[in-house]
């Protein structure tokens, strides 16, 4: 990795910084690439349970990717930066390990599309939300394939297409994010959170989330096929199978992963 993208993993915690607190945590295509390569050895890494992703410093989870950068783009550089960011919007629902974005400050255009893309979404009440590309005469295209799979679509046609932010508190009211925490509490109810986690079953909450992500767009007769498939994989698991006996015998269950 390179120091625009920090990795760390720590008791089973692998956490992802972007290290550009300077600049907000503006993500450039070289930053966007190590992003995402550090969202793969997360979820390769068998002793990763849980990936947080933040952003440096007090001021900014991510401003999104820099706008000198579009000015002095060529349609084929464009389409590479934009392939980047593509990249960021897939790599979230193929990894199947929980993620969870810690939002310490401002998440704006790609990044408060960035800050939906885990699995959960914990804001300090300092955070604030905006979709301002119209501002510039520009529109979140890829951003939008996220937002309007979180919020409604009126909502998110309003953030759209007046570019105002909105504060953490009505990003929880709208489904933006999970919780609103007070600043200093921001980290400790991360790890919180990834404790809960740490503590279930891996394989289980892998098969879970990849269902979940195979299926959320399905027409609703295939959904109930594919999760039906996908039920007897998985009560047939080790896991499903430990979870079962250690219920029955009152006791905890020792996972496999």
């Amino acid at each position: 990795m390179d120091d625009s993208i920090l990795y760390e993993v720590e008791d089973k915690i692998a956490w992802i910084t972007i290290n550009q607190a300077e600049k907000m945590n503006r993500l450039t295509t070289q930053a966007m690439v190590k992003l995402v390569e550090a969202v793969e050895l997360a979820g390769k890494d068998d002793g990763v349970k849980v990936i947080v992703i933040t952003g440096a410093g007090e001021k900014a989870f991510c401003a999104g990717a820099s706008i000198d950068q579009f000015e002095q783009d060529s349609i084929l550089s464009s389409k590479k930066n934009l392939n980047a960011y593509a990249r960021i919007c897939k790599v979230f629902n193929i990894i199947y390990k929980p993620s969870i974005a810690m939002i310490n400050g401002y998440a704006m255009a790609g990044g408060c599309g960035l800050a939906m893309l885990p699995t959960f979404s914990i804001a300090s009440e300092r955070a604030v939300f905006a979709c301002p590309e119209i501002k510039v005469g520009v529109w979140p295209m890829m951003v939008m394939a996220t937002l309007f799979r979180t919020v409604s679509r009126k909502k998110a046609l309003e953030l759209i297409c007046t570019g105002e932010t909105i504060d953490a508190r009505e990003a929880e009211r709208i489904g933006m994010v999970t919780r609103v925490v007070p600043h200093e509490e921001l980290r400790p109810c991360v790890v919180q959170l990834a404790e809960k986690l740490k503590g279930k079953s891996g394989s289980i909450l892998s098969l879970g989330l990849e269902a979940f992500s195979n299926s959320s767009d399905m027409e609703y007769d295939k959904a109930v096929s594919y999760l039906r498939d996908m039920a007897v994989i998985l009560t047939n698991t080790p896991d499903a199978i430990e979870g079962t006996r250690a219920f029955m015998e009152k006791r905890e269950a020792k996972w496999s992963s």
